[in-house]
């Protein structure tokens, strides 16, 4: 079964510490858009620095944590959009690398930017249709702003198992590319 989780509402606070985080997490009132999706923790990004931390609710009710589902992982994390030409044509190569390097520990997640009265229908049908195989959120402003700001999309960042950034790609890339991407990344 695909995974398509949706809407991202975003507050910000500093945390230094994995377990400080969860227990922000555990203590904060959380600010939720139809119960299914919300950050906790946000923080600038800049190459080789942690990715930000934030957490949802997938569709089922369990929450997430970002920084628990890649630990020991790699991951790739996609920002596109329905409408994005260039994003879409991405996409089919996202989901095949996916797959492939599932095997060889990486996480891959996708987090729309689109804006619709109906954004999250609007995604799920669309993830549904192209056969997105990884995990999709529904981005906001502050998720933007912690990964330092989206200026064009697609753009995409490398993770690695430590949780640093170690690659921000901006602009659509071949297949070609981003398997050298990733595989210069798990050497």
């Amino acid at each position: 079964m695909k995974k398509i989780i949706l809407i991202l509402l975003a507050f910000s606070f500093t945390a230094n510490a994995q377990t400080s985080a969860k227990q922000k997490v555990q203590d904060s009132p959380t600010p939720k858009i139809q119960n299914e999706l919300y950050v906790t923790s946000i923080n600038s990004v800049t190459s080789s620095m942690p990715s930000p931390n934030f957490a949802w609710k997938d569709k089922s009710g369990k929450q997430i944590i970002f920084r628990d589902l890649i630990k020991g992982k790699y991951a790739l994390v996609n920002f596109w959009a329905t409408w994005c030409g260039p994003c879409k044509k991405e996409l089919p190569d996202l989901v095949e690398l996916s797959t492939q390097y599932a095997k060889k520990n990486v996480q891959f997640i996708g987090i729309s930017l689109d804006r619709d009265s109906d954004v999250e229908n609007m995604v799920r049908d669309f993830a549904k249709e192209n056969n997105l195989n990884y995990p999709i959120l529904i981005g906001s402003d502050e998720v933007v702003t912690a990964f330092g700001g989206i200026r064009g999309i697609p753009t995409t960042f490398l993770i690695d198992n430590d949780g640093k950034i170690v690659e921000k790609i901006v602009g659509m890339r071949s297949k070609d590319f981003f398997i050298q991407s990733l595989d210069k990344m798990l050497q």
